[in-house]
């Protein structure tokens, strides 16, 4: 092997390297509706909604960037549906509640694509939806970015006789894992209508510091929640639980049963 060939090796390495650690989001033009095979986040694909929904079983789980006009809105408490159109086809936008109407000229940036989706608002499984953390913002979309309360600095919430503050869950998750579990809690983050649950985020206070002060719960009740609401809740302890696409929790209680109190 020449030298020539050596350091052209040494050098693709390097890219390599350093595209595994970079954290800039580098957009990728496909003209021809040709989508590379997969690529770590946080690469964004910019695509129309034809070639998009073309690729979407190569696109599931990953970022796209696209552009359309509203054809139909729905909004329900906390979040908004919006089926845009270009030329090359149709596809559904959820986000958090904004302000739309039909005709409005929509971007759609750092899109997480979904497929299978039973958007209970709609009353249907969409084969293909966006989920956006923002509809003016290229943001990508975050399970950890949702409605909140407005002042979540001076929560204290009194322990469950029977119960645990989400401090002791968090410290004792290993003895827990598995185990029914009780706690009282202040909802602090509510995100509608994902992967078919409502996922909760509480706090109550006793975690400080560098701790994870939230504990995530997911619901799949028709009960409507809030931020700033006291509830109790129940349920099987889940740990290291990874949903895929980089959303990894220490902890989650899933298909909880709630009490507002």
């Amino acid at each position: 092997m020449n030298r020539r060939i050596i350091l052209t090796v040494a050098l693709v390495i390097l890219l390599l390297l350093s595209g595994c650690t970079s954290e800039k989001k580098s957009y990728v033009s496909t003209p021809e509706g040709q989508v590379p095979e997969y690529i770590p986040e946080p690469q964004v694909f910019e695509l129309s909604i034809g070639e998009l929904l073309t690729n979407a079983d190569k696109l599931t789980n990953q970022y796209v960037t696209t552009r359309g006009r509203v054809l139909e809105t729905l909004s329900t408490q906390s979040y908004t549906y919006a089926k845009i159109s270009d030329d090359t086809g149709e596809v559904w936008v959820a986000g958090p509640k904004t302000e739309l109407k039909v005709g409005d000229e929509v971007e759609v940036r750092s899109a997480l694509l979904l497929q299978g989706f039973r958007a209970t608002a709609l009353n249907r499984t969409l084969d293909v939806i966006l989920m956006v953390q923002s509809f003016s913002s290229g943001e990508p979309y975050s399970f950890h970015g949702a409605t909140r309360s407005p002042d979540t600095g001076n929560i204290s919430v009194e322990k469950l006789p029977d119960g645990y503050t989400i401090a002791e869950i968090m410290e004792r998750s290993d003895e827990l894992a598995g185990k029914e579990v009780r706690l009282r809690g202040v909802v602090v983050k509510v995100l509608p209508d994902i992967l078919n649950k409502t996922w909760i985020h509480l706090q109550d206070g006793t975690v400080t510091g560098s701790g994870e002060k939230e504990l995530v719960v997911t619901y799949s009740g028709d009960e409507l929640f809030e931020p700033g609401e006291l509830v109790v809740v129940s349920g099987v302890l889940s740990t290291e639980v990874d949903i895929g696409s980089g959303y990894f929790f220490k902890v989650l209680i899933d298909d909880a049963r709630i009490e507002r109190e």
